[in-house]
């Protein structure tokens, strides 16, 4: 007996374990959900006729490039670029580090300038008409995969071969440091420019789609849903789960993207699986966000942001982000409202009700198409069509093909045979043949056995194949969806969670949710603000009619009436209950539940401003979009705690009555409560948030006007910051063209110059400051703004320095542009030579003049006017040379031409008194050579 009660204690007590397992598992599975990835559509610059995408790719600048049939589209989270080509675009192909792009007219290199425009040039003219197309190096060589064909190309992209297969080829790769290659569904690999039969037989009766090259192994994937793999020796099925998937969806286009294989599908969005297991990590499709199912290109940007281009467009979901939806799950019906997590379940309020997050468990029934085979009592009653004559060995089975003794037997000789073909040098079609040729002996053979069999029974058996449509149940693929609870269909605003159940205000009511079902408390309508207390078990309601009370023990949750006043928020703080309207704030003191009022202290609120009222430090304080106040104990008045510099956007509390500001920078924080510096920064891309659902200090909802997000603190990698490049140099409103040294000419420096940084969540955080060294005495400040604009430069060389940030990292990208201002014609140095050239001979002409015994008007007309012209020379130069130095007045003008102008008479006084004396002593030699001239002749003898 002991030992009986104690087995039966030991059975209890595990069954109790069991049970608290389950449930700790289940909420560990609840929890664990990470939601959707949240998706951002774009509207592309094209008429949808147009809206047919061959590929996408990134750039080197982290722009996106989409392929469409009559061009690239280039994006870079501002603004599109249409980039026009000779031919419809096919594929993008990374290869040696660059970048090259198979169109319909031949392989085009891309590159870019120095403003990093892209630039695409034509390395090889081929006409490529099939959809399979490809472009791969090994070894000093390029093969482009075209037509059915393979070209060989040298470094120069000059024909070298062509590879012609009866078959076809389908695909070219390399693996290991070895050319292979598909025609039709054998493999082949090149050993010495010969294409050998690599006796690998591939999936049969099906067409090749593409292939993919992750870290490991080479995946190829085939129109009816086959998923194979190559690991260099071996060639077999890889995932029966993603087999599964592609043969309802049909694959399209497949990469390895971040340790990922992610496929496109045409009915099936895109799914994404880890490459070690095989497993479906997720999938993203309509159910989820997607505009639809089909998706034809896709591509992985440097912050992991997935791109996916469909009939509709193109949308980016963000892998590997702290944030995810809740709100794409099926069942969910309205706009959320808000939501609670009670004792690990997922609730949401919308305007259409209430539901909550609940674990697929049902099954969904397909229709399939099998063969049975059906035992015939009467052998007369057989039909001659789909007859079959099997021994009793089969019993009565359902059959999807492959599943018999027999066709286990057949296969497994087939590949015996197929070996001894292949050595005996049997290839292609005729070893096709040949194997059809020894399926259909070996087939005749057991049947033969068979009759032998049921010749010798004493009872033989009869069966007949008949094709039958049975229901066939299988888990749905999504594992969570949303219930409803019946009883809710209204408004639901807020939600409260109780030891006696959750507590649902709508707009026609406040609801009481047990066991999944809902008991209205009240009828009151139009209710403000529900408090709980856990103490008293008491429910206060407030509304326009006044205070209210529910006792949640009573059977009949009668209402008690406290006061008239309409007040919109409540706070219970030391035994005491403090009510705010608008125009009032009243302290109760609670009494079991009874109410006693304390104190009464009116507010100035001439807009009817709805407040908040919270505790600090033990202080009761008041919040509005102004200021906080406190309430003094001494006096009936409130004393201001703190003036905010400009009024708050938005403030509310969230389900722990913590109050969460919004700065007037659009900066999140709360008052009485921390908050992290992760959760702040990624709250930037958060829509107008109208709830806030604190789980702990890593998981937080939201709730926005259509979306669920949940912050989820993560320590993976942090988020790459984007770079930051020129995009583009203005000239007059004309774009300069590709230059290694921006230089403008004179009355053409109205220089605009355009940033671009390739950030597509935070697109509106991130900002600008720029220095112009020479030009500049400090930075400019922090702006939005993606232009710099300069309307005037003053001649000389520049260099501008430009930062950039993010809101997410402190951490600036810079970068410097040097460019140069030419001066104009008149203080180049070729004109001053001129000009000294000019004056110089000016110059000697007039000392010329002045040194004849010409006519003394003209000598003194052109003396004045070489003085006149050089003066202003000389005022010319000063003007320049003060320019940038003195403020630009006319007064310097005038001055500088006074000041010339009174130098003219001393100037002519002192060039008349040098003239006069140069001749002088000019005059003086030829007396002096005259009188020697005539001293010798007289001392000449006759």
């Amino acid at each position: 007996m002991n030992i009986f009660t104690d087995y039966k204690t030991s059975f209890v007590l595990m069954k109790h374990f069991i049970l608290l397992f389950l449930l700790l598992l289940s909420s560990q599975i609840v929890m664990s959900q990470k939601g959707d990835v949240p998706l951002h559509h774009y509207e592309v610059p094209l008429p949808p006729q147009d809206y047919i995408f061959n590929d996408l790719t990134i750039d080197n600048q982290g722009r996106l490039l989409a392929a469409y049939k009559k061009g690239i589209l280039q994006f870079d989270g501002n603004s599109w670029l249409k980039i026009e080509i000779n031919s419809s675009p096919i594929k993008f192909l990374n290869i040696n580090n660059q970048k090259y792009l198979l169109a319909k007219d031949g392989i085009y290199k891309m590159s870019e300038d120095n403003f990093n425009k892209l630039k695409f040039e034509l390395l090889h003219a081929i006409p490529i008409n099939s959809v399979v197309a490809d472009l791969i190096y090994n070894k000093g060589k390029y093969y482009l995969l075209a037509n059915d064909l393979i070209t060989v190309l040298d470094q120069d992209f000059n024909k070298i071969n062509t590879y012609e297969s009866k078959l076809g080829y389908k695909d070219i790769f390399v693996f290991n440091s070895k050319l292979y290659a598909f025609a039709g569904n054998f493999l082949l690999e090149n050993i010495d420019g010969v294409w050998v039969d690599l006796n690998l037989f591939a999936p049969d009766n099906t067409d090749f789609l593409f292939s993919v090259k992750g870290n490991n192994n080479l995946y190829f994937a085939y129109d009816n849903g086959d998923f194979y793999s190559f690991n260099g020796k071996d060639f077999e099925p890889y995932s029966s789960e993603l087999n599964q998937y592609f043969k309802e969806n049909y694959p399209i286009s497949g990469k390895f993207l971040d340790q990922k294989i992610i496929i496109s599908t045409l009915s099936g969005g895109v799914v994404l699986a880890e490459e070690s297991t095989g497993k479906i990590i997720s999938t993203i499709q309509n159910y989820n966000g997607l505009p639809t199912n089909e998706v034809t290109a896709l591509t992985m940007d440097f912050q992991n942001g997935l791109w996916l281009a469909h009939p509709y467009g193109i949308s980016r979901a963000s892998l590997n982000i702290p944030l995810s939806d809740f709100q794409f799950y099926p069942g969910l019906e309205g706009l959320p409202e808000v939501t609670l997590v009670r004792k690990d379940t997922f609730w949401v309020g919308t305007t259409e009700g209430l539901f909550y997050l609940k674990e697929v468990k049902d099954y969904e029934t397909l229709q399939k198409k099998l063969i049975q085979k059906v035992k015939i009592s009467n052998p007369e009653s057989i039909s001659a069509e789909g007859d079959d004559e099997t021994g009793n060995i089969f019993g009565d089975l359902f059959s999807f093909g492959n599943d018999s003794k027999e066709e286990e037997f057949i296969k497994n000789e087939l590949k015996k045979y197929r070996s001894i073909y292949r050595e005996k040098g049997i290839r292609f079609k005729e070893l096709r043949n040949k194997l059809d040729e020894k399926e259909q002996e070996l087939k005749d053979s057991i049947q033969n056995v068979d009759k032998k069999k049921n010749k010798n029974a004493t009872s033989p058996l009869k069966y007949r194949s008949v094709v039958k449509t049975i229901n066939v149940s299988r888990l749905k693929s999504i594992d969570f969806e949303y219930q409803r609870i019946e009883q809710l269909d209204q408004h639901v605003e807020s939600l409260i969670s109780t030891e006696h159940g959750l507590i649902a205000r709508s707009n026609t009511g406040v609801f009481l949710i047990k066991a999944g079902k809902a008991n209205k408390i009240t009828n009151l309508r139009m209710v403000k603000k529900l408090l709980y207390s856990s103490v008293s078990t008491t429910l206060w309601v407030t509304n326009e009619q006044g205070l209210f009370s529910f006792d949640l023990l009573s059977e009949n949750y009668n209402p008690k009436q406290h006061s008239t006043h309409a007040y919109h928020d409540l706070l219970i703080f030391q035994n005491q209950l403090i009510a705010v309207g608008a125009n009032l704030l009243e302290i109760f003191e609670i009494n079991n539940s009874s109410l006693k009022t304390i104190r009464k202290l009116n507010i100035i609120n001439n807009y009817s401003e709805e407040m908040a009222v919270f505790t600090n430090e033990g202080e009761i304080k008041l919040l509005s979009s102004e200021a906080i106040l406190s309430v003094s104990t001494n006096s009936n008045e409130f004393k201001i705690d703190s003036l905010f510099q400009n009024p708050l956007n938005y403030f509310l509390k969230d389900q722990n009555e913590e109050v969460w500001i919004l700065s007037s920078q659009n900066e999140w924080s709360t008052l009485n409560g921390e908050l992290s510096n992760q959760a702040k920064k990624w709250l930037h891309i958060v829509p107008p948030i109208k709830n806030i659902n604190v789980l702990n200090d890593s998981t937080i909802f939201f709730t926005t006007n259509e979306r669920i997000v949940q912050w989820k603190s993560s320590l993976l990698k942090d988020y790459d910051t984007p770079m930051t490049f020129i995009d583009g140099v203005k000239v007059d409103h004309k774009w300069l063209k590709n230059n290694d040294l921006i230089k403008l000419n004179h009355g053409q420096n109205n220089l605009k110059i355009i940033l671009s940084t390739p950030e597509y969540l935070f697109k509106e955080d991130v900002i600008y400051q720029y220095y112009v060294k020479g030009l500049m005495d400090d930075w400019s400040s922090w702006s939005k703004s993606r232009e710099i604009d300069f309307p005037y430069i003053p001649t000389g060389d520049y260099k501008l320095q430009v930062k950039a940030r993010t809101i997410l990292d402190n951490e600036t990208t810079s970068f410097n542009l040097d460019f140069k201002i030419l001066p104009p014609y008149w203080r180049t140095w070729w004109f001053y030579l001129l000009e000294i050239i000019f004056f110089s001979i000016l110059i000697l002409i007039s000392i010329r003049l002045n040194t004849t015994n010409q006519s003394s008007y003209l000598t003194k007309t052109f003396t004045f006017l070489t003085l006149i012209l050089f003066l202003e020379f000389l005022a010319t130069i000063a003007e320049n040379n003060l320019a940038g130095y003195v403020d630009d007045s006319p007064v310097y003008t005038f001055i500088i031409n006074v000041v010339l102008a009174l130098s003219i008479s001393p100037i002519e006084k002192g060039i008349s008194k040098l003239l006069v004396i140069f001749n002088t002593a000019r005059a003086k030699n030829l007396i002096s050579e005259l009188r020697k001239n005539q001293l010798k002749r007289k001392n000449e003898p006759n």
